[in-house]
């Protein structure tokens, strides 16, 4: 599909709000533009709304959210947000998206922390979230990170020492070797962040706490605990505008039957609990999960894990405060957090899930060795600086050098960016065709006599998921029954009510569906369909519509004639 605008760079603030700006001026017909909210630097927390709004307005139908940028460095996500937005926008007349569009509502918001991110992109800081002092008032004694000769970049300071543990990689000067135990003899150095360090003594160089070190991501009320249990909890659960604005669109729209979070780094589809285990939540969640994250895999390669018991090294303790956890949890939400750009495939090193206890120093000067030769291969060796001489004002002579962490690391070099925000977008179009969508797949009118008529409508769930969505859902009762609605002028209900109450229907996802050496074989313990019947006192040729709604399926109607 065609696209409008290039992914030659990673957009600021403005760039994304001219943007959506536009998306809403040229299509008020499909497209609203509003701030979830103000952050403390005044910059607004976009939501875009997209749906065909001549076959119903936006929460008229099952909704797709995508959200990104959640934390600030992460801004690979935030691109495959607009490229997504760009894919939709830019082929409104093609026949897939046009019929998405008839059917589903789009909610994206690009840029969950603009403050935050626009640091992290005018300035040399790293950051998690928010550049906003936490959880201390004032910086604190140690190292604190700083751009010292003015490169742009946070690199890593490396100091002469007799107690030092790193030594010179006699091939390349820009690798460090660790110091073995017997090696007593020639140069050796110690490596610190490059940065200045707050209350020194003279002797001792110790890292500061994160001035900055609130996390987003673990602000929400579920399982949420406080900073001594889990760093980066905040104050109190949903402490930000931008968590509690996020919460509070969550719940205030119910149409939503599936998020994604877009995130950066590792190249992974993590799926909920993460405050569990897996064997913990519902199996035929944790089944869904599966299927639907080996679509994604199908498009971007990456491997699907469960946060708590694949992505989290074993023995870890279970996470607090998750977006992706409240909205399973809480909302009934199918919700996965895609970790864009995997770089270590890509300089030869296969990732182990869960991840090891501890690497040997071989294994980590080996990756090393790869990280470098793919920096050279790839990018002419843009990336990583050789040690350079610099006099520090606290520490003297010292050299600094070392890879750039912000944009080879932890986000896409630019040249690849392209390929990384189109494979997602891929996925993201796949995933929207799970979500429920009610069809009336038969419709009979019988005359009794010149009065009375009986009318017979079927409906069903033609999707991969269940209009409940999740169990959980159907647990927390944040998904709806569906109600079916007979209306019609001239006519007397003589039989069944105006509108009737079906409960839910199942997706085929909940089909038992298995293959043996006797063939295919479909177990339905939980209805696709259901049928519902009236009996009415109308004339001859009267029209009647009938309707059938529910928050996570939005309305369907069809008319037939007596």
């Amino acid at each position: 599909m065609k696209t409008s605008y290039t992914y030659d760079h990673y957009y600021r603030y403005q760039e994304i709000t001219d943007i959506l700006q536009n998306y809403a001026d040229k299509h008020p017909d499909k497209v609203r533009l509003s701030s979830l909210a103000k952050t403390e630097e005044g910059r607004d927390v976009w939501l875009i709304e997209i749906t065909d709004r001549s076959t119903g307005d936006f929460m008229d139908k099952p909704a797709y959210c995508l959200d990104a940028n959640i934390h600030a460095g992460e801004v690979t996500g935030s691109m495959v947000a607009m490229y997504f937005l760009d894919t939709v926008m830019s082929n409104l007349e093609e026949p897939e998206i046009a019929s998405m569009l008839r059917e589903v509502t789009l909610y994206v918001i690009p840029r969950i922390t603009p403050d935050g991110s626009e640091c992290y992109l005018t300035t040399s800081e790293q950051l998690r979230s928010v550049n906003r002092p936490y959880p201390f008032d004032e910086v604190m004694p140690g190292l604190i990170p700083a751009d010292l000769d003015g490169d742009g970049v946070i690199r890593k300071m490396r100091i002469k020492s007799p107690y030092g543990a790193w030594k010179k990689c006699p091939d390349d000067d820009r690798l460090m070797l660790k110091r073995r135990p017997d090696d007593l003899d020639g140069e050796f150095y110690n490596v610190f962040q490059e940065g200045w360090i707050e209350d020194f003594d003279g002797l001792n160089i110790e890292p500061a706490p994160a001035k900055w070190g609130n996390d987003f991501n673990r602000n929400f009320p579920c399982n949420w605990a406080s900073e001594n249990v889990q760093r980066g909890a905040g104050k109190y659960p949903l402490a930000h505008p931008e968590t509690r604005a996020l919460a509070d669109f969550i719940q205030s729209h119910d149409n939503i039957g599936s998020i994604v979070n877009m995130h950066t780094m590792g190249g992974q589809v993590l799926f909920p609990p993460g405050l569990k285990s897996a064997k913990q939540a519902d199996r035929k969640d944790m089944e869904r999960y599966r299927v639907i994250g080996k679509m994604a895999t199908e498009e971007n390669t990456f491997p699907v894990l469960n946060v708590k018991d694949e992505y989290c090294q074993e023995g870890t303790p279970g996470l607090s405060g998750l977006f992706d956890d409240f909205n399973h949890f809480q909302m009934g939400l199918v919700n996965y957090t895609i970790e864009c750009w995997d770089l270590n495939p890509k300089i030869g090193v296969e990732p182990v899930w869960p991840p090891k206890e501890s690497i040997s120093d071989e294994e980590q000067e080996e990756n090393a060795r790869k990280l470098v030769q793919w920096v050279d291969e790839q990018l002419g060796g843009e990336g990583i600086q050789p040690w350079t001489p610099f006099d520090h004002p606290q520490l003297g002579e010292v050299e600094i050098g070392g890879i750039d962490y912000k944009t080879v690391i932890q986000n896409c070099p630019i040249k690849f960016l392209p390929q990384e925000v189109e494979k997602h977008t891929r996925f993201l179009l796949r995933q929207i065709k799970t979500l429920p969508r009610l069809i009336f797949t038969e419709l009979k009118t019988e005359r009794v006599n010149e009065e009375v008529v009986r009318i017979e409508a079927t409906i069903a769930n033609r999707s991969y998921l269940p209009t409940y969505i999740t169990a959980e859902g159907l647990k927390l009762k944040t998904a709806k029954e569906i109600e079916v609605t007979l209306e019609g002028e001239m006519i007397e209900l003589i039989e069944g009510k105006k509108t009737q109450k079906i409960g839910h229907l199942e997706g085929f996802s909940g089909i038992e569906a298995t293959l043996s050496h006797t063939g295919p074989q479909s177990v339905i313990r939980r209805p696709c369909a259901k049928r519902v019947s009236w009996v009415i006192k109308a004339k001859e040729g009267a029209l009647i519509t009938l309707k059938a709604f529910s928050n996570k399926t939005g309305k369907i109607q069809a008319q037939i004639e007596c």
